[in-house]
């Protein structure tokens, strides 16, 4: 009895320790943004099978704090006491095998969220970078300084700013199709971001307007991308 107590108890200890590092395997830092004009701040936690995690505040005007995921596949939801759980989950979210850094777009899509996920150590995404999302139906083009790119909806673009020149900004130009013809619908001066990268996602307006929504982030808490 007691050499199989003795193997029970070696079988189990080994087990725990294989769950116990796939878990830390799994462990990634993510933030997250809220694809919504102006936006409101919603609260929603990590869910992994019943596992509610702590709330986390996600808005439009700037990046969510970290929270840690305990696994690479999981959801996010929010308390709803109509529900037998206490809680309904609005969101999906896979992260990619590889990889430790992470940023969740959320694309509102009734009462749940289109979710968009990308690597935060992207080698395109560093110092003086642009993300482009495009939550509008149409592909839209642009222009920083001489360089030319093209955002297709619902895909993550990236672009890198134009050499610095004399002067600390560069000039941007937004396009969208008409009748065949590119139409600027935006032209602006963007200010070089020697410590920081910035999200750019367009969207309609209640109105039906094409328009645009900026974020910044700051480089100094996070690992420049190499």
């Amino acid at each position: 009895m007691f050499r199989f107590l003795s193997k029970f108890f070696l079988i189990s200890a080994c087990f725990a320790s294989s769950f116990t590092a796939a878990t830390e395997s799994n462990s990634a830092d993510v933030r997250a943004l809220l694809l919504f004009a102006g936006g409101p701040v919603i609260k929603l936690r990590p869910l992994t099978g019943t596992v509610l995690g702590d709330a986390v505040e996600i808005g439009a005007r700037g990046l969510s704090d970290p929270f840690h995921p305990t696994t690479r596949e999981f959801s996010l939801a929010v308390i709803d006491a109509k529900q037998e759980s206490g809680f309904r989950a609005v969101a999906s979210v896979s992260l990619p095998a590889e990889g430790k850094d992470f940023i969740l777009l959320l694309e509102p899509a009734g009462e749940t969220y289109k979710v968009h996920v990308v690597n935060g150590k992207d080698s395109r995404f560093g110092a003086d970078c642009v993300l482009f999302f495009n939550a509008s139906d149409i592909t839209l083009g642009a222009t920083l300084g001489a360089s030319k790119v093209l955002i297709k909806p619902r895909v993550a673009v990236f672009a890198k700013a134009p050499p610095r020149g004399e002067k600390p900004y560069y000039q941007v130009t937004f396009y969208q199709p008409d009748d065949g013809q590119a139409r600027t619908f935006a032209n602006t001066r963007w200010p070089h971001r020697d410590k920081g990268r910035c999200y750019i996602f367009f969207y309609r307006s209640q109105a039906g307007r094409l328009t645009y929504q900026a974020v910044d982030e700051e480089l100094t808490r996070v690992a420049t991308a190499e």
